[in-house]
């Protein structure tokens, strides 16, 4: 945050800052002086009278690497040079006629507007650069919670899931050891049992969260993959009846390929967290030049025209949907469930 006040510090705060008053002024005035030596010396003026540009071209130049006051100070001094050293009579800062009077009025005046529009461009530069700056900030920031938002949600699954399975199998595992001892078969052939189940359910989901924490397996794994791994998950943590109807792996680019994982992944979390479902079905398709990637669910639905304030789960499908150029369609009724299907066309197809 400090880096983002120093961006705006009250202007009372700002002390007068002579040093650079002083070079600017020495600046103004040693490029005035360079362009009128070479006036004077080669006597081009007034054979060519559009060599006062050269004066313009020293305005510009402060005005833009400088300041405000630099280009008004060379504006002023140019008039002086060119009246004292090149207007006739030379050398003295009369002026005989009222063309040579408007001549400097109208020098003066151009000199003085140029020099404010080339350093209010630059302010504003100056200004986009702070912005352009501040958003970096803020996007770093971003990325910063993003990223502790995501390690506290899954240090929560593992506490969830993980941790709560192998503390699980600890009892188990110590009731089949005190059914053993105590001579009863059963009891012990039964614990052994749930101790395998809850053993298989933390793997799975120990499988799933590895995955989450290294997406670039989707590359090498492939989506098919993935989503297999949560059709574990839903089966062994949540006991889901789950039908998984998933064709061969999609040709299509790794952005695309976690773009489908993705909203696969918020549209089952949704059934878990919100559904109160017992049967979901989960397809990846390709025919006639679409890959289809659909997920249906026999839970308590939605209307999905209604707004939900805090849950960005839809917003946030969409907007992956969007990015890679698929489209999203999500049906759902109160009391008869919901289906999100989401298509990729031929034409967004990885060559």
């Amino acid at each position: 945050m400090k880096q983002l006040e120093r961006f705006h510090q009250p202007r009372a705060n700002v002390k007068f800052d002579w040093k650079r008053y002083i070079i600017d002024s020495l600046l103004s005035l040693a490029g005035v002086a360079l362009v009128t030596g070479i006036l004077v010396a080669t006597h081009l003026y007034p054979k060519i009278p559009a060599v006062l540009l050269l004066y313009l071209l020293i305005i510009v130049g402060v005005a833009s690497t400088r300041s405000h006051y630099a280009a008004i100070l060379a504006s002023l001094l140019s008039v002086f040079a060119y009246d004292y050293f090149l207007l006739p009579p030379t050398y003295s800062l009369a002026v005989v006629t009222g063309e040579d009077l408007l001549a400097l009025v109208v020098f003066l005046t151009i000199a003085i507007i140029i020099g404010q529009f080339t350093s209010a461009l630059r302010h504003s530069a100056q200004e986009a650069r702070s912005r352009e700056r501040e958003m970096r900030l803020l996007y770093e920031k971003a990325q910063q919670l993003a990223a502790l938002q995501e390690r506290q949600r899954l240090a929560r699954e593992l506490h969830d899931s993980v941790s709560q399975a192998i503390y699980a199998i600890g009892l188990s595992a110590s009731t089949a050891y005190e059914a053993l001892a105590s001579n009863d078969p059963k009891q012990a052939e039964t614990s052994i049992e749930y101790v395998l189940t809850l053993a298989e359910a933390g793997l799975a989901e120990m499988r799933a969260l590895i995955f989450e924490l290294r997406p670039e397996s989707l590359e090498s794994e492939g989506l098919v993959a993935a989503l297999n791994r949560q059709v574990a998950v839903l089966r062994t943590r949540y006991r889901l009846t789950v039908e998984a109807n998933l064709d061969n792996e999609p040709d299509l680019s790794l952005e695309k390929k976690e773009a489908l994982y993705r909203i696969a992944q918020e549209a089952l979390h949704n059934i878990v967290k919100h559904a109160h479902a017992t049967t979901v079905v989960l397809e990846l398709t390709g025919q006639d030049h679409i890959v289809t990637l659909e997920v249906e669910d026999n839970g308590k639905g939605f209307d999905p025209a209604q707004s939900f304030p805090g849950h960005l789960g839809l917003r946030s499908m969409r907007e992956r949907a969007a990015k890679v150029g698929a489209t999203l369609d999500i049906k759902s009724t109160p009391g008869q469930g919901t289906q999100v299907q989401v298509q990729v066309p031929e034409t967004l197809l990885a060559r």
